[in-house]
């Protein structure tokens, strides 16, 4: 199963193109059987995502994309009421609620500084993301090999073009919130880059 795992959508980040039902229908149109809404610093309410779930032609996932004082980290499993623009902070509400923490486009900008806490804080990284030079994803997916369970991938999609660029291949089929979690745990997964 192919999930493009870091997406945006408008209004819910104000710096994308896309509408949520445009996003998911050129997923499918480009092979994608899932994705998962990365809004920035913002989750969406459990009902609307549902919603869009019941009108989208693939499954539609919902996490978050946080800005902290570590960078960009993609969330997935951490309600809405334990963001922190602190990574440590971040780190304790993720244990608390079975969360996982994943340092998004890591590479990016030279900005990443891996640390004791960096290992510590997250489980791994955005190892493709379809906007970074392919040597970004390379250095990105070098410093997975430092982390407790294997990178991800996502497009990093705003506009219709960066749809599809990269995902996440799962070995098994994810229907639900929970499903998807437990995949991510297992390590059961490879970030893909699927188009320049």
């Amino acid at each position: 199963m192919l999930i493009d795992l870091h997406c945006h959508t408008f209004p819910f980040s104000a710096c994308s193109a896309l509408e949520p039902l445009e996003l998911v229908r050129l997923a499918a149109d480009r092979g994608l059987d899932g994705v998962c809404l990365t809004e920035h610093d913002r989750a969406w309410d459990a009902d609307a995502l549902d919603a869009l779930g019941r009108a989208a032609p693939i499954a539609v996932f919902g996490a978050a994309e946080l800005t902290t004082n570590f960078g960009h980290v993609l969330a997935f499993g951490l309600p809405a009421t334990a963001f922190s623009a602190d990574a440590g902070e971040l780190a304790a509400a993720a244990e608390r609620h079975g969360a996982l923490l994943y340092l998004a486009h890591p590479a990016r900008d030279g900005l990443l500084r891996v640390t004791r806490e960096t290992v510590e804080y997250f489980v791994s990284v955005e190892a493709a993301n379809g906007s970074d030079s392919r040597l970004q994803n390379i250095a990105a997916a070098g410093l997975a090999k430092g982390f407790r369970l294997p990178g991800i991938g996502g497009s990093d999609a705003h506009t219709a073009n960066e749809v599809g660029r990269a995902a996440t291949r799962f070995t098994a089929p994810l229907r639900s919130a929970r499903d998807l979690i437990d995949a991510l745990r297992a390590g059961a997964y490879e970030a893909v880059q699927l188009s320049p």
